[in-house]
Order: structure tokens, then C-alpha cells, then sequence
């Protein structure tokens, strides 16, 4: 009787085990499927997708890039104004660079804000950089190239810097920090790998995706951990694995730069379409990104503080859009200024 009940309990564990073994492997097997098809799908629809601005690069970590030789004019919707920019042969805004020129060149590396969406070519950062330094008290010519690229982040800001730095020899290097660059980009179909990347299994963030938008409408009553681009999260959600892969990329750059002697200056740029006092809501960003630049002994200009406490924060934007307009750029460039200057001359004028 006793052997008969162990040999029914054994017949039973075994049966379990075979159970959770093939369990698994139909899960794993499920989470490869979803992978490849997910990929393919991805995939085919980036070779077939098409944009006036930008140009795809599925192996690349840069995601996409600028496609050299566009002039286009561009409305802001709901408004009457307009802008226009230019694409060099270089793929970045601007005429096309010089680097045999005699003049010290200074790389501007970042986003939107950088490229200048939403001003003309003469009102971007670069330009009122180069027109404050030429006059007195500096008077000193520079080149300095808009590397800027809508929607990058600050990884992708660092493969692009690593890319062209060599080549262009820079003096100085300016990043300009937004309080958006932790986010993934939105310009370009997102990769798989990119949007699932702080998960184990893309099949359960999926299905706890669909749970929420179906059942829930739409409210995260499950915690996807997909990489979904949400600026709110970022003054709450310090324990988000986009801090650490931010802080990781701004010291990446940092450490590009020291290796090569290039002087590394930070400008951080407040969000102009939210008031500049107590009601700005992404103070603590900025705080983070001046102690990423304090623990890695570079300079850091926060816009923020020379704006703060002015309720005129429409004075900086361009109308109809939250994107920085000329006047934002000239006054940004008349504090940063001094400092380029005695980076690049080794004193001040």
C-alpha cells in the first residue's frame, strides 16, 4: 500500500515537472514569436516609411538622422507664421561646414532646441552665439556648428558627438540639455528593442498594455515598464531606469570629451511653455542635470535661474509652439558668451 502511494505521488511530481517544463517552453517559445514578428513587422514598415526631414538608420544607435540638401518653409499650425531652415551636406542646419576654415569651431549638440524649431536660420542659438562674440568686448570669430537634431535624447546626442568629433576638431563642445532628453524619441517609428528595453518579457508588458487601454481605458492600472514617452514621470519617478541611462549618456559625453582635451560646457534650456516661477514644474530636472555636471567638473548655465520669477514666459517662446524663439536664444547666448569666450582665448576680455 505504501509503495503503491509513493509510486502514485512520484508518477505525480513527474507530471508536474513535465507540466512547468513544457510551460515554459511554450511561453519561451510565445516570447520568441512576439520578438521576431515585432522585429519583421518594425522593420518592414521603417523601409517603407518616409518623412520630408528625416531619414531612417534601422542599425544604427542614432535611430535616424537629418537628410542633407532639405530647405523647406514651414507653417505653425492655427497660425500665421512661418519658418525656414536648410539642411547642409552634412546632414545638420546651416550653410555647409568649414573645417579647414581659420577659425576655432565650436560643436552646439542637442535637440530642438539646438536646430532651432520654429526660428529662422538667423535667430537659432549658433547664429546669436557668433554675433555676440564678434562684436566688443570679445571680438572673436568662431564656426559654430548646429549639430542640433529634433528629438534626439542624450544617448543619441553622444553616438552623434562620437561619430563627429574626429572630424570636426572642435574647441568646445555645448550640450543643450532640455528637460525631455531622458525620453525616447518620437520622430521616427520606434524600434522594439528601444521601446521594450526595461523589460523581461515583451509579450506580458504588451498584454498589461492592452489590459489598460481595453479594460481600464487607458489608466496604468498595470505598471508595463514599457519605454513610453511621458514628460510628467520625470520630477516623481526618480527610481525610473531612464535617470540612470540619461546620467550614464551626459557622462559618456563628458568622458568623450576629456579624452580628446575638448572643453565641455552644459546649457540647460527651461520648458518655454510653462511659467518661470513657483508653478514650473520641472525644477527638479534641472537640479539633476547640474549635479551631473558638478560630479563630472564641467560647467553648467541653467536658463532658468536668469528667467526665473518673470511671468513672461510667452515672451520667450515662438507663437504657437513650445520651442524657444530669438529673443530666448539671444539673451541665452549673451550668459554663455564669457564663458566660451575664456574657454576658447583662456581669459576673459
Amino acid at each position: 500500500m505504501l509503495a503503491r502511494g509513493k509510486d502514485r505521488f512520484g508518477h505525480m511530481a513527474g507530471s508536474l515537472v513535465l507540466l512547468v517544463i513544457s510551460s515554459v517552453i511554450t511561453l519561451g517559445l510565445a516570447e520568441y514569436v512576439f520578438r521576431t514578428v515585432d522585429e519583421m513587422r518594425w522593420r518592414n514598415y521603417s523601409e517603407s516609411w518616409q518623412h520630408a526631414l528625416y531619414t531612417m538608420l534601422p542599425d544604427s544607435p542614432l535611430e535616424y538622422a537629418l537628410y542633407p540638401g532639405v530647405s523647406r518653409e514651414n507653417r505653425i499650425p492655427a497660425t500665421d507664421v512661418t519658418w525656414h531652415y536648410q539642411i547642409n551636406s552634412d546632414g545638420f542646419r546651416g550653410d555647409n561646414f568649414d573645417p579647414e576654415a581659420d577659425r576655432k569651431p565650436v560643436l552646439f549638440v542637442g535637440d530642438s532646441y539646438t536646430f532651432g524649431w520654429g526660428v529662422d536660420q538667423d535667430e537659432v542659438l549658433t547664429e546669436a552665439v557668433k554675433r555676440v562674440l564678434v562684436k566688443p568686448p570679445y571680438k572673436l570669430e568662431i564656426d559654430a556648428y548646429n549639430l542640433g537634431v529634433p528629438g534626439y535624447n542624450t544617448a543619441q546626442e553622444y553616438y552623434l558627438l562620437n561619430q563627429v568629433v574626429d572630424r570636426y576638431a572642435p574647441a568646445l563642445v555645448v550640450l543643450g540639455y532640455v528637460i525631455n532628453d531622458l525620453e525616447p524619441q518620437l520622430n521616427v517609428p520606434e524600434r522594439p528593442s528601444v521601446r521594450y528595453k526595461y523589460v523581461t518579457s515583451w509579450l506580458l508588458a504588451y498584454i498589461k498594455e492592452k489590459i489598460n487601454y481595453y479594460v481600464y481605458d487607458g489608466k496604468p492600472i498595470f505598471n508595463t515598464g514599457i519605454n513610453t514617452h511621458t514628460n510628467s514621470r520625470w520630477t516623481e519617478q526618480e527610481d525610473d531606469p531612464r535617470w540612470a541611462e540619461g546620467h550614464q549618456a551626459f557622462t559618456d559625453i563628458v568622458a568623450l570629451c576629456n579624452r580628446r582635451n575638448i572643453p565641455f560646457l552644459v546649457v540647460i534650456f527651461p520648458a518655454t511653455n510653462y511659467a518661470f516661477d513657483h508653478r514650473y514644474p520641472y525644477p527638479n530636472i534641472h537640479k539633476k542635470v547640474l549635479m551631473w555636471a558638478d560630479e563630472n567638473g564641467v560647467p553648467a548655465v541653467d536658463m532658468l535661474r536668469y528667467m526665473k520669477n518673470e511671468n513672461k514666459n510667452k515672451e520667450y517662446g515662438v507663437e504657437g509652439d513650445g520651442h524657444p524663439n530669438g529673443r530666448a536664444f539671444t539673451e541665452t547666448a549673451q550668459v554663455i558668451a564669457p564663458i566660451i569666450y575664456e574657454f576658447l582665448e583662456g581669459s576673459t576680455p
